[in-house]
């Protein structure tokens, strides 16, 4: 006979709300101090939702159940459930509410457990045990590393994650496998051209740090916690993988869901397309914006290993402020407190969206959900920051509603960021796409040089003066170039092509290359003319390197055949841009228009004076 067991802990943790509710809200961590078993996930088609599918064994029982979308409400609550398909379990699921209270914010936690009565006696006193143990360590986190931790505006989860990395606690934190100093001694000598200090913090980092959080290392996000320029630790992981303290890998992220839907450990393995489980969907990847690089811990130094224990669990979803499970004819009403700005609402398996921006929180908030749309009905002003949501599903299944920060960015080093730094390009030159492989990329800056006076340099000074000055030039350009956050592509000739991933870092780079070559090289009369375009391209492997394609590649070098000496051309739209026009305020302009090469309409081009002289 079925019966249904629950144990529960109330407690006051002395942090605030929105910070405890990222720091319980992680399943994941909460399965494993149940010590759960870990399970295998697979995805089922169940009609037209896809469905988080596990299965395990335990005690010589063979388990399988179905996790369907958890709901959460960030800083309010968070709601589990399992539907056991095998096995004499019927359904599981975690509960936790939390509420402000003097000194701090009260956590409600519970655990059910619908099953016979021995595997009830089996499991109740493991489920209580563990449940205990994940609180109070929660606790024991919280007074060792304190509550002012960062921007309130990061999402919840990412200020959490500064928090477990502040203070060990093993329950919490998970295990952390022995690190094999020596080695770690012994390759961190091998690191050149890298911060000493940022070398130190990532050194320590590999060390001290538990499995979860050497597994998978992001460096823009432990820029963000340890209070350093991004660009600096970045270069900091591609010298250290150099040296085999971590190693390189390729994410390639679903564009809906956000969430990683593949990693592979060359660049040349990561095709033009890709599929989400999650989401049910192709995509063609895009080099700018799905594609991540990553860093494990080198597995020399450390044989990490991680498990999922909970793949639908709320952590891994730092965008997606709350989740429901509307059932199909009914309305489900929820008092959340939604974040400002701007917000999108969409189902998960009818494709089905809406946004909305706010500036201050509506009292109600009414989404109606049928089968072939959704709508938002704001009504009213909060006078507390909590909005009643009032969800009215009338569609034929039950479905998942998400709500999500749109303007939340991952700290993610994507595509055309790496590969607009000199590291990369100088440590990692084979790191291209497979040959005959084309990705896209959304938008990449890149700037095309060319010098002028070096034909009549040669036969004035003999070749071997005139190379060397050339040389020189190249070294010059390149690391004005790299100060500005872009790397070259390659060079042709007297010629150089470079990348960035900012058009106005692109822009101001080419009027300090025009400077400082002015300021070395004007005395042999040697100028130098730029190009700088923005824009769709391809990137493809082109002799056994990373290069670019396309009509965007085209433009950039025919605005440079356009320029006069010490000149950089763009068109009249990109120099107009809000985040441009400032970087080019001041200098000489000559507006003209353009019949280009290979481009079919005229273009309205300008040309602005960067020479010494003009300035």
């Amino acid at each position: 006979m079925v019966g249904r067991f629950e144990t529960s802990i109330t407690t006051t943790i002395r942090a605030p709300r929105a910070l405890v509710w990222a720091t319980i809200c992680d399943t994941n961590r909460i399965d494993r101090a149940m010590g759960l078993v870990v399970p295998r996930y697979d995805w089922l088609k169940e009609g037209q939702r896809n469905l988080r599918r596990a299965r395990a064994s335990e005690l010589g029982i063979d388990l399988e159940w179905i996790e369907p979308p958890y709901e959460w409400a960030e800083g309010e609550f968070v709601r589990t459930l399992r539907r056991y398909r095998r096995g004499p379990v019927d359904e599981a699921g975690f509960t936790v509410t939390l509420r402000d209270v003097a000194g701090g914010t009260e956590v409600a936690a519970s655990v059910f457990l619908a099953a016979p009565w021995y595997i009830q006696l089996l499991q109740r006193f493991k489920l209580a045990r563990g449940l205990r143990r994940y609180v109070t360590g929660l606790e024991e986190v919280f007074e060792g590393a304190g509550t002012e931790l960062g921007d309130a505006l990061e999402p919840p989860l990412l200020r959490a994650k500064r928090l477990f990395a502040r203070t060990y606690q093993p329950t919490t934190g998970g295990p952390r496998t022995p690190t094999d100093t020596a080695q770690l001694e012994a390759r961190s000598q091998r690191v050149q051209g890298a911060s000493p200090a940022l070398l130190a913090r990532l050194v320590a980092w590999l060390r001290e740090q538990p499995d979860d959080d050497v597994a998978q290392m992001r460096p823009f996000e432990l820029a963000r916690l340890w209070g350093e320029d991004r660009r600096e630790v970045l270069r900091t992981f591609l010298r250290a993988t150099e040296a085999g303290l971590v190693e390189l890998q390729w994410q390639v992220n679903c564009p809906v869901c956000r969430v990683g839907a593949r990693i592979v450990p060359h660049l040349d393995q990561v095709g033009a397309s890709a599929h989400c489980g999650a989401c049910e969907i192709d995509y063609g990847v895009d080099f700018a914006r799905h594609v991540e690089a990553v860093f494990p811990c080198h597995p020399a130094l450390r044989a990490v290993q991680t498990s999922l224990y909970c793949a639908s669990s709320p952590a891994f979803l730092p965008h997606v402020t709350a989740q429901f499970r509307p059932a199909p004819g009914a309305v489900q009403e929820e008092r959340v407190v939604l974040p400002s700005g701007p917000l999108l609402f969409r189902t998960q398996w009818v494709r089905r969206a809406a946004e909305l921006t706010l500036d201050e929180p509506p009292a109600e908030l009414t989404i109606r959900i049928d089968d072939g749309a959704l709508a938002l009905e704001p009504r009213g002003r909060s006078a507390d920051g909590a909005t009643l949501l009032r969800i009215a599903h009338q569609g034929a299944e039950e479905e998942a509603l998400l709500v999500e920060r749109i303007s939340w960015n991952a700290d993610a080093v994507l595509g055309t960021v790496i590969a607009s730094l000199p590291e990369f390009v100088n440590l990692f030159a084979t790191e291209a796409p497979a040959l005959g492989v084309e990705l896209k990329v959304g938008f990449v800056a890149l700037l095309f040089s060319d010098l002028t006076g070096s034909t009549a340099l040669y036969e004035r000074i003999g070749d071997a003066r005139a190379f060397a000055i050339v040389e020189e030039h190249f070294r010059v350009a390149e690391a004005v170039l790299a100060a500005h956050g872009g790397a070259v592509v390659k060079t042709m000739g007297d010629a150089v092509m470079a990348s960035f991933p900012s058009l106005a870092d692109a822009a101001a780079a080419g009027v300090a290359m025009i400077r400082a070559h002015d300021a070395r090289f004007s005395a042999e009369g040697l100028t130098m003319k730029v190009g700088v375009h923005g824009g769709p391209c391809l990137v493809v492997r082109a002799n056994d390197r990373l290069d670019y394609f396309g009509t965007t590649v085209n433009l950039s070098a025919r605005l440079q055949a356009q320029a006069g000496p010490s000149e950089v051309v763009l068109t009249e739209e990109n120099a107009s841009d809000e985040a441009v026009a400032p970087r080019l305020a001041g200098l000489p302009r000559r507006p003209f228009a353009a019949k280009l090469k290979g481009i079919r309409d005229e273009q309205r081009l300008v040309a602005l004076g960067a020479g010494s002289t003009t300035s």
